[in-house]
């Protein structure tokens, strides 16, 4: 498992540089929806994209963002990549500083895996609740927002309950407490005489 634990620091690396492709690909992929509008002096055509910014009809003072489905169906996938890779980005910097990864490695990762489910809903929903015209509840919330508040926040304290019950043998163990009480007296001992 040591060796695993090596190659950690380049797995994380791995996914940073994959969070940026992703966020590359989010600037490149041309905003939804456009219309083609050819002026009227020249005759050149110049797009106008509509995604954003434009005038409410019944309100003109405010401007909104038209059809969400249109706008959001190119990037969605994007959106839903960047939140796996996060979830992982974020479990692999909590196994950084585990001593002895291979007693915790298992329920680490089902954590991830149970993030990563319900983070899969929480999107899936959302793009059922951008088709739908009627929006169903669920205890209140649309269900994106039941997902997240009801499963994805009360679900963080798996990794807090784990890293409370693993603390003491994998991140902190005796020895290395043993150890620092014999640096800090060490320390004490030496500069003892110092004013």
């Amino acid at each position: 498992m040591m060796e695993q634990s090596s190659r950690l620091p380049h797995i994380l690396f791995g996914l940073l540089l994959a969070l940026c492709v992703v966020l590359a690909l989010a600037f490149i992929i041309e905003e939804v929806p456009f219309e083609d509008v050819p002026s009227a002096t020249d005759g050149e055509v110049a797009r106008l994209y509509t995604g954003h910014g434009t005038a409410h009809g019944r309100f003109p003072s405010m401007d909104h963002g038209g059809a969400g489905l249109e706008r959001h169906t190119p990037i969605l996938w994007l959106a839903w990549s960047f939140g796996l890779l996060q979830i992982a980005l974020i479990l692999g910097c909590l196994a950084l500083g585990v001593k002895h990864l291979e007693r915790v490695w298992a329920p680490l990762v089902a954590c991830g895996v149970f993030f990563m489910v319900i983070f899969t809903m929480m999107v899936v929903t959302y793009r059922g609740y951008l088709d739908e015209v009627a929006h169903p509840l669920f205890f209140s919330l649309p269900a994106p927002t039941a997902w997240f508040l009801y499963g994805f926040w009360p679900g963080e304290f798996l990794v807090v309950t784990l890293f409370v019950l693993v603390f003491s043998r994998s991140i902190v163990t005796r020895a290395d407490l043993e150890r620092f009480r014999e640096v800090v007296v060490a320390h004490r001992r030496r500069h003892a005489g110092d004013p």
